[in-house]
Parts: structure tokens; sequence; C-alpha cells
């Protein structure tokens, strides 16, 4: 299939569905309680993980695309995740490569997970609303390599300790 193609596939198109979803839910997410809060990202956390490990990285060109998450928007998002979990935002993480040099546990917050998958996926969503095929390519590729090294990873570890703190209340 060539690259122009592959942007329009049915894969691709629902990564970027479930990546608007997800962004749309953190931009509004300061008028959750924290149950629906971590309701709804224990369902979407794990939708959007699966349509980016579902895709292969296209041979996009070898060009930048723009950032169009600015500094402000990051730290809204966050902080916005932060005051909605409240004291529920920090947690231990053993599954970090600082850890081999610590006796301790690291401190981590779901807010920063989340808010640097939102910076990765909000980038992608605003590039393909632009409908710049190149620089689509581009950002699927960028997205996913981010995928691959780091957000993938910090998705995860925010939907673990959502994950429990969603059972603990049960």
């Amino acid at each position: 299939m060539d690259e122009q193609r592959y942007i329009y596939s049915d894969t691709v198109l629902d990564f970027v569905r479930a990546s608007a979803e997800y962004c749309r839910f953190l931009e509004g997410c300061s008028e959750s309680g924290a149950d629906d809060f971590r309701r709804t990202l224990c369902a979407l956390l794990p939708m959007v993980y699966l349509k980016a490990a579902l895709l292969n990285a296209p041979d996009a060109p070898d060009a930048y695309v723009s950032p169009h998450v600015t500094e402000e928007d990051y730290n809204y998002i966050r902080h916005s995740v932060a005051a909605v979990l409240g004291p529920q935002d920090d947690y231990l993480d053993v599954q970090v490569e600082d850890f081999k040099y610590s006796e301790q546990p690291i401190l981590r917050t779901v807010s920063e997970n989340l808010a640097d998958v939102y910076q990765s996926l909000r980038d992608l969503v605003e590039t393909f609303r632009e409908g710049h095929e190149e620089a689509m390519e581009v950002a699927l590729a960028d997205t996913l390599e981010e995928f691959r090294l780091t957000w993938g990873d910090a998705l995860l570890a925010a939907l673990r300790t959502l994950h429990n703190l969603q059972n603990a209340d049960a």
C-alpha cells in the first residue's frame, strides 16, 4: 500500500479518532469528578494503546513538522489532571531506568504522564486536521516512534495507576 493511501487507511484513521477523543476528554477533564475521570481513562487509554500498537510507521520523508502543543497547553493539561486527581496524582514507579541507580522507587505523577501522551497525540491530530499529506506521513511516523520510545510507557504507567485507584474504591 503506498504511503498516501496508508495515512487514509481504516487503522490509521481509527488511531487518529481515538487520539482526538483522548485529547478532547483531557481538555475538558476539569469538569469531571475523580471517579468519572478514572473510569473514562481506564477505557480510553487501552483503546489508544491498541490503535497505536496495530500500526506500522510509514516510510515518511525526512522532514520536520512544527509542533502544535505549546508549553502553556501542556501545563494546562497537566494542571487540570492534577487538580482532578488531587493527592492521587502521585505514584511510586519502580519500572523506570532511574530505578537501577536507586534503592527507592521514583516519584511520578499521572498528570505528567497523561500530558506527555496528550502532547504527542494532539500534535498528530492537528497535523491530520490540516490535511497536508506529507506532513501527515511525517507526523504519523514521529508519533509512532515517540510511542515506541516514550509515551507508550507513560500511557501504561498512568493506566496501571488509574486502574489501581479505580479498583481500590470498588
